[in-house]
C-alpha cells in the first residue's frame, strides 16, 4: 500500500498530506469515521479521523481518485469559471462525478481489498433505500448512476432488487439498462463519459458545467462539455 502511494505522489509530483481531523470521526459504514480527499493542482490533502481509523482500502480509494485526475489526466465536472459562484450546483456536480468515478475506481479498490465489498454493500444499501425520497427531476439521474454502479461492481448484490424495484415502479428499468451499457462502452474517456450523461440527462443545465483538467506543472484548465 505503502509503494502504491509513493508510486501516486511520484507521477503527480506532489505529496499527499495526511490530515487528522475529528470531524472524520463520525459517520462511515463501521461507524469509526470516514476518509476523504481533497485534491487541487497544487496540493493533496488526505483528511482521516483521529481516533486511528486508516484502512488500507479506504486510503487506497482516495489516491485512486488522485491517480485518475493528476496522472491519467482524467478531467472532473466542475461549475464553469464563467458562471456566478454557487455552492449547490458546485456541491452537486462534484456528488455526480464522485459517483462516476466510483463507477471505475471502485473494481480495482475491490480487487486489492476484497473486504470492502462491505463496505460498499452498506452504501449502496442506503442509497437505494433513499431512492424514494429523492425529488421527482433528479429520479432518473439518480437510478441510472445506482443502477450502472450495481451492474458494474457489485452485479451480485441483493441490493441489486432493491434497485430493480424502484426502477420498475417508475418505469425507468429500460433507460437504466440503456445507460448502465453504455457507461461500459465508453468508460475508457470521461469525456465521453460526460457526453453519454450530458445527452442522456438534458436536465442538468450543460452550459453552467466544464470539464476541469488539474495538474501540478501546468495548473487548472477548463474545456466545455462535449
Amino acid at each position: 500500500m505503502q509503494q502504491f502511494v509513493l508510486e501516486v505522489e511520484e507521477g503527480a509530483r506532489l505529496e499527499i498530506n495526511v490530515i487528522l481531523h475529528p470531524n472524520q470521526n463520525k459517520g462511515g459504514t463501521t461507524g469509526q469515521g470516514k476518509l476523504a480527499v481533497d485534491i487541487d493542482a497544487q496540493s493533496i490533502r488526505l483528511f482521516a479521523p483521529t481516533n486511528g481509523y486508516f484502512p488500507d482500502g479506504a486510503v487506497r480509494h482516495e489516491v485512486l481518485h488522485v491517480r485518475r485526475f493528476h496522472i491519467d489526466g482524467v478531467p472532473k465536472l466542475a461549475l464553469a469559471d464563467s458562471e456566478e459562484w454557487d455552492r449547490r450546483f458546485s456541491d452537486a456536480l462534484g456528488d455526480l462525478d464522485n459517483a462516476i468515478e466510483h463507477i471505475v475506481i471502485v473494481p480495482e479498490e475491490l480487487q486489492f481489498h476484497p473486504d470492502r465489498r462491505k463496505h460498499w454493500e452498506a452504501v449502496m444499501r442506503d442509497v437505494c433505500l433513499a431512492l424514494p425520497d429523492v425529488p421527482e427531476g433528479e429520479r432518473r439521474l439518480a437510478v441510472c448512476m445506482h443502477w450502472t454502479f450495481l451492474r458494474h461492481v457489485l452485479p451480485d448484490s441483493p441490493v441489486v432488487e432493491i434497485a430493480r424495484s424502484f426502477a420498475k415502479k417508475h418505469a425507468c428499468l429500460d433507460l437504466a439498462d440503456y445507460f448502465a451499457d453504455r457507461f461500459k462502452d465508453v468508460a475508457a474517456s470521461k469525456e465521453e463519459l460526460v457526453h453519454l450523461l450530458f445527452h442522456t440527462f438534458p436536465e442538468i443545465p450543460k452550459n453552467r458545467a466544464a470539464l476541469e483538467y488539474i495538474n501540478s506543472t501546468a495548473g487548472v484548465r477548463q474545456t466545455p462539455i462535449p
